[in-house]
């Protein structure tokens, strides 16, 4: 290094405007513990957002997007020359890449070619997805991570330095792909933020269920629609997303406009004041495993959750009630949390009891200590280099 700064690398699942659409920019999220000085995300599009504007991204280090086109599976190898240009010019002290597909790729290659550390993050069983995509006869998505399997995935997870997986249901995947060094960091839930605490958005004459997440297939909403039909209660869904027309027309089918709303966006530093307003946390089609960050900012909230079977086990399990992913079941779960005090307060104790052990303080001290650890045995390798 030229000087004693601090430099960071990453390399994102996606553009950084597509994280601020969706009010996702979280306070030092890429540099935790203001352990850089310098934040450089490498954005696969031809124009991202103004650094300006997510800045809190990188806590009080410098932050530039390096914007470099937009990247597929066709000409990733392409880019390979043009990011080792500007690695060289950035000269990180670590690179962390936020997939193990296209970006992972990218990341690993530079990173060894360079002898710079690189972290690679999980945040999804890729093995789970290809068999999911089969069973729905997806066929090119299907297609495209069967390609990924071993021509990508595997040789990106063998070579990175360290491994993080967000979920412990990940775990198994990553040693089968041949990752070492694995460590299982959850998303960062700040409870200085989110708490039972806060301030409420709005009062309601009736319990009021939530739910948070992107308008699509995958999450399937139309389930929390048909579930509160028959219930005095009222439903707020917070996202946006291709099926945002499709549940405004069911809404209206079963005739609950006046149960029902949906609000396309709310920047996370406003959902602590929506989940302290609310009574029951509620998250459909969890089948593939995994905890949606907003079911963990709901549980340091204080509200209990009510949530649909999935794979896998998590620390978070023993404070959530399961159901299958049907309207009746999730009925039947709301009116149970309602109708008993003592069954929904001890959600809730066990919810804050669990969230206290993955805070983001914890969290961001596992990560840091990850990187210096990196940083140092690289500093010594090329010592002993030079």
């Amino acid at each position: 290094m030229n000087d004693n700064s601090k430099k960071i690398c990453i390399f994102p699942n996606d553009p950084i405007i597509a994280y601020y659409n969706k009010g996702e920019i979280k306070n030092r999220y890429y540099n935790p513990s203001d352990l850089f000085d310098e934040v450089h995300i490498i954005s696969f599009v031809d124009l991202d957002i103004d650094e300006s504007k997510v800045q809190s991204l990188a806590g009080n280090a410098k932050l530039k997007i390096h914007c470099v086109g937009k990247v597929n599976l066709k000409n990733y190898k392409s880019f390979e020359g043009k990011i080792l240009q500007l690695m060289k010019e950035i000269n990180p002290n670590i690179i962390r890449a936020y997939n193990s597909l296209i970006q992972g790729w990218l990341a690993s290659r530079i990173a060894k070619k360079l002898n710079i550390p690189v972290v690679i993050s999980v945040h999804t069983n890729y093995k789970q997805q290809r068999k999911e995509s089969k069973n729905k006869r997806d066929l090119l998505k299907y297609l495209k991570l069967t390609y990924t399997r071993k021509i990508i995935e595997k040789p990106v997870l063998e070579n990175a330095d360290a491994v993080i997986c967000v979920y412990d249901f990940i775990v198994p995947y990553a040693k089968d792909m041949g990752a070492k060094n694995i460590s299982v960091i959850y998303n960062k839930v700040d409870l200085n933020k989110f708490s039972p605490k806060q301030s409420k958005e709005f009062n309601s004459s009736k319990p009021t269920i939530l739910s948070v997440g992107r308008l699509i297939d995958q999450k399937d909403q139309s389930v929390l629609i048909k579930s509160i039909k028959d219930l005095d209660v009222e439903l707020i869904i917070i996202g946006d997303g291709p099926n945002y027309q499709r549940l405004l027309d069911l809404i209206k089918q079963l005739r609950v406009e006046n149960k029902v709303k949906i609000i396309k966006r709310v920047a996370n530093e406003e959902l602590n004041k929506y989940y302290v307003s609310c009574d029951i946390y509620a998250q459909p089609m969890m089948n593939l495993g995994g905890i949606p960050m907003p079911v963990l900012e709901a549980m340091a909230s204080g509200l209990p959750i009510v949530m649909s079977k999935k794979e896998g086990n998590e620390i978070i399990d023993d404070a959530i009630l399961f159901v299958e992913n049907k309207p009746k079941e999730f009925q039947n779960a709301i009116k149970e949390i309602l109708s008993n005090d003592n069954f929904k307060n001890g959600l809730i104790k066990k919810g804050l009891e669990i969230i206290r052990k993955i805070d983001a303080n914890k969290m961001n001290k596992k990560e840091v200590e990850l990187y210096k650890k990196l940083i140092n045995v690289s500093n010594k390798k090329n010592c002993r280099h030079n």
